[in-house]
C-alpha cells in the first residue's frame, strides 16, 4: 500500500506549487533575508518529502523485504 497513489503525483506536485505561489504573496513585509530563506524552505521542502517517497517505492520495488509500510 502506497501513501501517495502514483496517479496524483502529478497533481500533488502541481498544487505544492500553487501553494508557494501563494505563500510568497504573504511576506512582503519581512526583511529580504527571511524571505528568501522561507521561499526557499517551502519549495525545498515538499520536493524532497515527494523524493524519499519515490526513493523509498523504489527501494521496496526493487528490494521489498527491506521497506515494511504500516
Amino acid at each position: 500500500m502506497f501513501l501517495i497513489p502514483p496517479d496524483s503525483l502529478s497533481r500533488l506536485l502541481v498544487v505544492m506549487v500553487a501553494t508557494v505561489v501563494e505563500k510568497m504573496n504573504f511576506f512582503a513585509v519581512l526583511d529580504p533575508l527571511i524571505k528568501t530563506f522561507m521561499q526557499v524552505a517551502l519549495v525545498i521542502g515538499p520536493l524532497s518529502l515527494v523524493g524519499l517517497v519515490l526513493l523509498l517505492r523504489k527501494i521496496e520495488k526493487d528490494h521489498p523485504e527491506r521497506i515494511r509500510w504500516k
